[in-house]
């Protein structure tokens, strides 16, 4: 598609392969170039930083800021802070776990700042593997084993043990991801995907103290692998922008 005059979305732009790929793309002349970063200091610095960028000069540039995966309401807070909040945590698992309904869609921070720029082309260089992964599920059942063998299983530690599930939370991020764009007619989305363990085997740990093969990072090369075969049906969907996912490696 023609990059010149069209609106442009980078989730996680502010990092080194969101800002080098919008360097690239400021010659190119779109309309707009939104930078989508974790921290309102991450993307509004994004921008800063571009705007010094002498092709920047006819671009417009925009921030967003928060925690896509969440509604927009918490997309500020910390996910630890979420899960130990049970108002929170409820309203997470309300969303995960129950059907995608408008309410769902329109009140989550992915939803919103598409429907809010309606980008021709998202390019997504999140490391969305990592982002689950990295909340433990394993540490996080042990615990509420240990719980339930004491007679201390309540509601929170059942909640708080599924608020680090993974698949329930990836499902649900591809199934708004598709359905706001969908709304928005975004015509391209690019995902710019991870291996887990950067393209080395089963034997390696993720820190030296952590036993080989690392679970965790297993686990991230579990969700990575799951979401290129969701991306895969995403792109086989009626309706759906044409979808590429790019998986660099060591």
């Amino acid at each position: 598609m023609e990059i010149r005059g069209s609106r442009i979305l980078l989730l996680g732009g502010s990092g080194l392969v969101g800002t080098a790929l919008a360097r690239q793309l400021l010659p190119l002349k779109p309309a707009l170039v939104v930078i989508s970063g974790l921290t309102r200091e991450e993307a509004e610095g994004g921008v800063a930083e571009l705007r010094r960028d002498p092709e920047s000069e006819g671009v417009e540039l925009a921030a967003e800021w928060g925690d896509i995966f969440l509604p927009a309401d918490l997309k500020d807070i910390r996910r630890r802070d979420i899960v130990e909040d049970p108002a929170a945590r409820g309203q997470i698992l309300d969303d995960l776990l129950g059907p995608l309904t408008e309410e769902v869609v329109e009140r989550s921070a992915l939803g919103r700042i598409i429907a809010r720029h309606r980008p021709e082309v998202i390019v997504d260089t999140i490391n969305t593997a990592t982002a689950f992964a990295y909340q433990n599920a394993f540490d996080s059942a042990t615990k509420l084993r240990e719980q339930a063998r004491a007679g201390r299983a309540d509601l929170d530690a059942v909640e708080t043990h599924l608020a680090t599930m993974y698949l329930p939370q990836l499902i649900r991020h591809v199934q708004l991801a598709l359905e706001v764009m969908k709304r928005a007619r975004t015509q391209v989305y690019v995902k710019v995907g991870t291996a887990g363990t950067g393209g080395m085997g089963l034997n390696i740990p993720f820190t030296h103290s952590e036993e080989r093969p690392s679970r965790m990072l297993l686990a991230k090369s579990s969700i990575a692998g799951a979401h290129t075969l969701l991306l895969y049906l995403m792109a086989r969907t009626p309706g759906a922008p044409t979808v590429k996912e790019i998986k660099p490696t060591a």
